[in-house]
């Protein structure tokens, strides 16, 4: 395991105890699952599971004959999402721990559906979508979620504050920040993109109050990591209190990002009776998920 997987493991591992607080995670999963309608008795991977909320959700609507695999590199995020699998009373979830962007032990085309809910803002994105497009059976269908570019309007905040300290910290939203980015992601990972669906994720007020370690214990973690204790605790200082001021100033901005849910399709290999199609580049604009 590299150091930074190594890094990126212990950042979540902090993050678990709280992680369930913030409710527009919970939000944010259940309407990816909700925008595939997996129909029952299908194979899904949710990639990057976290504490499971999108694997819960899946594992519902699939049903008892269906299967969901739910993958995470870290222990705590596991844990957590057994103990809330368990509390669900589902029996339909296995729960492996391991890098979602290597995962030989599971054959080609294990899974009718792979789900990744906002987990690629941490992951090598192609590494990530050629493994996945390995685990799919042809015709499955990937469905993962972004942050539009420049979005939550509080992370942004923050990486205006780090660079008081010194930080030059980038938009880790910007590799899939648009729906054109989203699709060539895909078309380069050998996956036909389909129609993305751009909405809002609303935050509360509370979710706020997770920014801080949030930011901390994300993306950024060895960027802040670099600074020393008194840095940190003058840093936290300043972004709270530039948060509040925002929250008062331009509430709904702060509390309604910009999300983009992106689809598409591993091909089918064609048939003598079914040429393959001469431009399987492009988003379809029909329903993505007439399949489950």
């Amino acid at each position: 395991m590299t150091k930074s997987r190594d890094t990126t493991e212990a950042a979540f591992n902090k993050r678990a105890a709280s992680y369930d607080s913030n409710s527009w995670h919970i939000g944010y999963a259940r309407r990816l699952v909700e925008l595939v309608a997996p129909t029952p008795g299908i194979r899904i991977l949710d990639a990057a599971t976290g504490t499971g909320f999108a694997a819960i959700a899946a594992a519902r609507a699939t049903g008892p004959a269906g299967r969901v695999v739910g993958v995470d590199i870290s222990a705590g995020m596991l844990d957590r999402a057994r103990q809330s699998i368990t509390a669900a009373g589902l029996t339909n979830i296995d729960l492996v721990q391991a890098d979602a962007t290597s995962l030989p032990h599971f054959a080609d085309a294990s899974f009718d559906l792979v789900l990744c809910s906002a987990g690629l803002l941490y992951l090598p994105v192609q590494a990530a979508l050629r493994e996945w497009h390995r685990l799919l059976a042809p015709g499955g269908l990937i469905a993962f979620s972004t942050m539009r570019e420049g979005f939550p309007v509080g992370a942004r905040l923050f990486r205006e504050q780090a660079r008081r300290y010194g930080l030059d910290l980038t938009d880790p939203a910007t590799p899939l920040g648009t729906e054109s980015r989203c699709a060539h992601a895909l078309r380069e990972a050998g996956i036909t993109p389909t129609a993305p669906v751009a909405e809002t994720v609303q935050f509360s007020r509370g979710d706020l109050e997770h920014a801080w370690e949030a930011h901390v214990h994300g993306p950024h973690h060895d960027a802040i990591a670099t600074l020393v204790p008194e840095q940190v605790q003058a840093f936290q200082h300043d972004y709270t209190s530039a948060l509040a001021d925002l929250l008062r100033d331009d509430e709904d901005r702060l509390l309604n990002p910009e999300v983009i849910y992106a689809f598409g399709r591993k091909p089918s290999p064609p048939t003598a009776a079914e040429p393959a199609p001469t431009d399987p580049t492009e988003p379809t604009g029909a329903d993505p998920f007439q399949q489950f």
